[in-house]
């Protein structure tokens, strides 16, 4: 659905002889039907990065408390029954180094690269499925 843009554009010159001369007019842009359907897709790539950035944040944080050794309490708790939800896919890859009761959680990092890649991978059929052949963004 193409939207009209405007801006008012002020102009001012000085002639030699001291004048002030001050023009303002209206611009009007109606964007094409290319430039909307590259808005949409531009829309849905950050919802796509959204996600994937939330998730990775997440898998983060699992990592860190995991590193330092924190109690399935409180916050914790939650954030272990969400992120294990998410690195479930990926535990047993790699082995995971124990030291003390903290530990490195390489099923986390393996869930990070996966799902940055399948962002990615999402990213760009939006943007195959959506943004006109003209367009210089794919």
């Amino acid at each position: 659905m193409p939207m009209d843009i405007e801006r008012k554009v002020t102009t001012t010159d000085e002639s030699p002889v001291g004048d002030h001369v001050s023009q303002t007019s209206t611009v009007t842009h109606v964007p094409t039907s290319g430039e909307a359907k590259e808005a949409k897709a531009d829309r849905g790539n950050a919802w796509i990065w959204y996600v994937i950035g939330l998730i990775n944040l997440l898998l983060v944080l699992r990592i860190v408390f995991l590193i330092f050794g924190a109690q399935s309490v409180g916050f914790a708790e939650i954030l272990y029954g969400i992120t294990g939800f998410l690195s479930g896919p990926f535990q047993g890859i790699f082995p995971a180094p124990v030291v003390g009761g903290a530990y490195f959680d390489t099923a986390s990092l393996a869930g990070i690269i996966v799902y940055s890649i399948i962002g990615w991978v999402i990213s760009r059929l939006v943007d195959l499925a959506t943004r006109p052949a003209n367009s210089k963004k794919i």
